[in-house]
């Protein structure tokens, strides 16, 4: 409904016509056309016109106050006009009188009923958004229909700055200064050009504003324009930090929107039918498998999976955030027009719609935890450089403000979580508080609580407790909004730190590195993955499985024919399909017997004995016996002797290599940062080789001296002397050598001569003479003075008892303080 006012361009006639039946009607004080109150009737039209919702409530009361007259439906139809305009601004006033004249049937027609009902029905936020948005749009506009996004953004930015500096206490002179001088455009294109918005692309923006979410319009305006370095010295300081952030980008986007949508088109093309279809084809792809074997398999795929969906969480979680700045700005611009809009309403709505990262973040994170123990520890270390990547982003990104307390809160958790940590800590203030007393409450100790709970005291246990302590104060003084995005954090942190914990050789350290590089280049050449990695995967399989090789074939084409179908039915899954496919290739790759149980060592059924007589030099010719046995190489045997010697022909450090190369400045704190000091000497008085080994080193290199011997990595040579039931031999030749590595160190070092072993190794050299070499895989006592636990090499022994689980979790979220 329009509302037709009279102007001063209306003929003469027409005037006194009007002011004829104003007088008869009794409205005189409209009539008067150069009068006080004529000037001031035209002047509230035309603010009312002009969008004033104070001046539109005026006009409607006064319409409302004329009773009597014969114009009177016609002037509660006009009043009922104006109420609705004044309401939709967010005026109550205005609103109260529309909702009395709904109630009475005040100048409610056909052509206004809707409307009516529609204004009432619409919240008072939404209105107060929607009158911000029209002046918005009117101080861009010019009186134009539509508006550029170069200009909206231009204003955002004036807005923007005009708000920060008043955050800063400037003056309101700035402020009007940056008004009146806009910034300046290098060309007409970059001031006019961009998109084009009407007035309802900017109003539909602030309805969904107030509904809590970001409007698709701001992905039209380019707020952040960084300023690129102009010298070319500069733009390459600058380049690696380019990189990085067009990598953390380019992830981002990934993770969080590009395989979310993907799986998001999977979940939505589950029916029950396929949910049965793929059921079935796995429990038919599992029935391959041995019992054990899908025991062991399970856990790994559990663990990826539930890794993948933290991952993505956490990205969701860093996009919220940005979103969330994105919302902020429109709370700025919204909030500078119209004062009354409740923003923090607003932006409540906003955050509690972010509610679903954290729980799927925490369900994963039960169920990574569950499978920790049921797989081996070299999975954690190729999860290693994410879960530290995770930690850092997680803790920089997603929370609101970084404030001093989360920066303490992090090192007193890892502080105590970290055994190396808290000791020196205990170790400094014992120390410090020796004979006062308070040595006894600092000594580690536990008691038991109830059931198997045990509450353990110490430095561990006290900075844990201030930790919870601390979480407790910020909950009470700055509300639960700020610890979600902690806790997240301070997860992935504790998640990196165990996993640093398994680090005991350099080659655990490159594993990961090497992984996570293949990573990256292996998806340039996916086609060639497509084909290759079913092929590799089934390879494997049968090697360290021992699947027949119908089986693998089948397992081949089988995912070769999915491959097919995918490409041509769903090809916007095959990006998904190759990155699954890579991950399996690495998983496979790196120390598979580390995932998936090798069988038992296969042994021949050679004989010492037998060996002995026709492949050790005797009346023959040396030559003859190379020449006519050389086939046994590498033959597996399963035999039995007594050490001779233990010997260390080679030690490998690769940290100390890196070293040499450094300067003393540099070399001395990484050396103790890497390594650790020097032990303390037993206090005994039994004079004891090692006693007096240990007092020469301190007394050489110094008791403050670090050294990197946790990082050596030896090759063994021991000599066995074998047992042989033929009395003619003698001793001579009867012995061979082994050579073992770093897996069996702490066997080697606590054997001792004449200890009888069983072990089983693979012939390599020396066949034909009298010290044949093998490579053992395998070591046992028989006979030996210490208890040695027998050593398998490749096998890894895990533990698939599911009690395990609930244990590691408690530990995990109340250890150090309560553990089980």
């Amino acid at each position: 409904m329009a509302a037709t006012l009279p102007t001063d361009t209306q003929p003469q006639d027409t005037l006194l016509q009007q002011q004829d039946a104003t007088k008869k009607t009794g409205r005189r004080q409209w009539s008067i056309q150069g009068g006080p109150r004529g000037l001031l009737r035209r002047m509230r039209s035309q603010l009312a016109e002009d969008g004033c919702p104070e001046s539109q409530l005026i006009m409607g009361k006064t319409l409302l106050e004329q009773q009597g007259s014969e114009e009177e439906e016609e002037s509660a139809r006009l009043a009922v006009f104006w109420l609705t305009r004044a309401s939709l601004q967010g005026n109550c006033e205005a609103t109260a009188l529309l909702q009395d004249c709904l109630d009475n049937n005040i100048g409610i027609c056909e052509h206004n009923y809707h409307e009516v009902r529609e204004c009432l029905a619409m919240d008072l936020q939404e209105k107060l958004a929607r009158r911000a948005a029209h002046m918005l749009f009117c101080s861009l506009s010019d009186g134009n229909d539509v508006i550029s996004s170069s200009g909206l953004t231009n204003k955002i930015h004036e807005i923007l700055a005009c708000e920060e500096m008043e955050a800063k206490e400037t003056e309101a002179d700035d402020c009007q200064q940056n008004h009146k001088h806009p910034e300046s455009h290098t060309n007409l294109e970059e001031r006019y050009g961009g998109e084009r918005f009407t007035e309802e692309h900017i109003v539909s923006a602030s309805v969904l504003y107030c509904q809590g979410r970001v409007p698709p319009l701001h992905h039209f305006l380019t707020l952040i324009s960084p300023m690129t370095p102009r010298s070319r010295l500069l733009q390459a300081l600058h380049w690696p930090q380019r990189l990085l952030e067009e990598i953390c980008e380019n992830c981002v986007h990934f993770l969080g929107i590009t395989l979310t949508n993907y799986v998001g088109r999977i979940l939505r093309m589950l029916t029950p039918v396929t949910v049965g279809i793929i059921v079935c084809l796995l429990a038919g792809f599992l029935s391959f498998f041995q019992a054990e074997h899908v025991a062991i398999i399970l856990p790994v795929i559990m663990s990826f999976v539930s890794l993948i969906v933290m991952l993505v969480s956490s990205v969701h979680l860093i996009l919220n955030r940005k979103r969330f700045n994105c919302f902020h700005t429109w709370t700025v611009v919204f909030s500078h027009f119209c004062p009354e809009l409740d923003v923090v309403q607003a932006e409540g709505r906003f955050k509690a719609r972010s509610w679903k990262p954290y729980a799927a973040m925490s369900l994963a994170v039960f169920l990574y935890l569950s499978t920790v123990p049921l797989t081996s520890p070299r999975l954690m270390l190729i999860f290693l450089p994410v879960m530290w990547i995770s930690a850092i982003s997680t803790f920089l990104l997603v929370p609101e403000k970084l404030t001093k307390w989360q920066f303490f809160s992090i090192l007193l958790y890892i502080s105590a979580i970290t055994p190396s940590i808290y000791g020196n800590i205990g170790h400094w203030l014992v120390s410090v508080t020796t004979g006062t007393g308070l040595e006894h409450i600092l000594a580690e100790n536990h008691i038991d609580v109830w059931w198997r709970i045990r509450l353990h005291l110490g430095i561990g246990p006290l900075l844990h407790l201030l930790w919870f302590g601390l979480q407790l104060s910020v909950l009470v003084s700055s509300g639960p909004s700020y610890l979600p995005s902690h806790l997240v954090s301070v997860v992935w942190y504790h998640l990196a730190v165990v996993a640093s914990h398994k680090v005991a050789t350099p080659i655990d350290i490159l594993y990961p590195i090497a992984g996570w590089s293949l990573m990256v280049l292996l998806p340039t050449v996916s086609s060639f993955v497509l084909l290759v990695g079913p092929a590799f995967v089934c390879a494997c399989l049968g090697l360290h499985i021992g699947m027949d090789y119908q089986s693998l074939v089948l397992i081949f084409f089988c995912s070769m024919c999915l491959m097919w179908i995918m490409k041509n039915w769903w090809p916007n899954l095959i990006f998904v399909c190759k990155l699954i496919v890579v991950m399996g290739m690495l998983l496979t790759f790196f120390q598979p017997s580390s995932f998936v149980k090798s069988p038992a060592s296969r042994h021949s059924s050679l004989q010492w004995d037998n060996f002995k007589n026709v492949c050790l030099p005797s009346k023959d010719s040396r030559a003859i016996t190379v020449h006519g046995c050389l086939p046994l190489q590498g033959t597996v045997v399963k035999w039995q002797g007594s050490v001779v010697q233990v010997n260390i022909i080679s030690v490998y450090n690769l940290p100390q290599m890196l070293m040499s190369v450094l300067p003393v400045a540099l070399e001395r704190p990484l050396r103790c940062y890497l390594g650790q000091k020097l032990s303390p000497c037993p206090k005994s008085k039994v004079v004891t080789t090692q006693n007096e080994r240990c007092k020469l080193l301190h007394n050489v290199l110094g008791s403050d001296m670090c050294t990197l011997e946790t990082w050596n990595e030896y090759t063994f040579d021991i000599k066995i002397a074998m047992s042989s039931s033929y009395w003619k031999f003698g001793s001579e030749g009867s012995q061979v050598i082994l050579t073992a590595d770093s897996t069996f160190q702490d066997f080697m070092l606590g054997v001792d001569i004449g200890d009888q072993v069983e072990f089983v190794g693979a012939l390599f050299e020396g066949i034909g003479s009298h010290e044949p070499k093998l490579h053992i895989s395998s070591i046992k006592c028989i006979n030996c003075k210490s208890k040695l636990n027998p050593v398998h090499k490749g096998d890894y022994q895990f533990k698939t008892d599911i009690k395990a689980v609930p244990p590691y979790i408690f530990n995990f979220f109340l250890g150090p303080t309560l553990t089980i």
